[in-house]
């Protein structure tokens, strides 16, 4: 039975919708540069742009705080919220082989806690709800590692401040510019595009590379 609804003509030419021609050097010749093409060549280009340094010295960062079995707090607003909770699972159960692994990277994402974050929102004030999770868990050598697209969020800034004057190091992935977050860091990881959807997707790619790389020496290891 037809859909007289639809209409698709399925003798488009296919060749106009072509994205990329690989070349025999895996050079990626742009054929186009609109819709999907576009959005995934500006993906492509920014991830060329990454320091790949500043990626590494994370994953040393990281690994050190789990050899010391200390705790790892991952935060962030909105997507970068979502990016957190995802961070966090990718470590603590993404690393995991076989279920043997021991011991477990101690991550932990700030923004589950609804009840807290609600509470303190209403009580108190939505600036602080990163901030106070960590009076309350944190301890002098933990890490902090906030996921932010502009780099301006104050509940970020604040939480980071309050890490640096109780002895925890500071990490983050940044967007845009970077904002006030990137004078206020030990380090982090800079994704220079000013598009927020776009920064999202790139930090997603570049923490799962993140989680692959820890889960590889964590299994030699064990």
């Amino acid at each position: 039975m037809t859909n007289k609804n639809i209409d698709i003509n399925w003798n488009r030419k296919i060749e106009e919708n072509k994205m990329f021609a690989i070349t025999a050097g895996t050079e990626i010749e742009i054929k186009d540069k609109v819709g999907w093409l576009g959005h995934a060549t500006s993906i492509y280009n920014s991830l060329q742009e990454v320091e790949e340094s500043s990626i590494k010295y994370l994953i040393e960062c990281i690994w050190s705080i789990y050899i010391n079995e200390k705790q790892f707090f991952i935060c962030g607003n909105g997507g970068s919220a979502c990016n957190s909770n995802h961070f966090a699972q990718d470590l603590t159960k993404g690393t995991i082989e076989n279920g043997i692994s021991k011991p477990r990277i101690k991550a932990i994402s700030l923004c589950n806690d609804i009840g807290f974050i609600t509470a303190t929102s209403n009580d108190d004030s939505y600036d602080n709800i990163f901030k106070h999770q960590l009076v309350s868990y944190a301890n002098e050598g933990d890490g902090l590692f906030v996921i932010s697209g502009s780099g301006n969020s104050d509940n970020l800034i604040n939480a980071v401040e309050w890490a640096h004057l109780n002895g925890m190091e500071t990490y983050g992935i940044l967007g845009y510019d970077g904002g006030i977050l990137k004078d206020k860091l030990s380090s982090y990881i800079h994704i220079n595009l000013n598009h927020m959807e776009k920064c999202e997707g790139i930090m997603s790619i570049i923490l799962h590379y993140i989680m692959c790389q820890l889960k590889e020496r964590i299994n030699n290891k064990s």
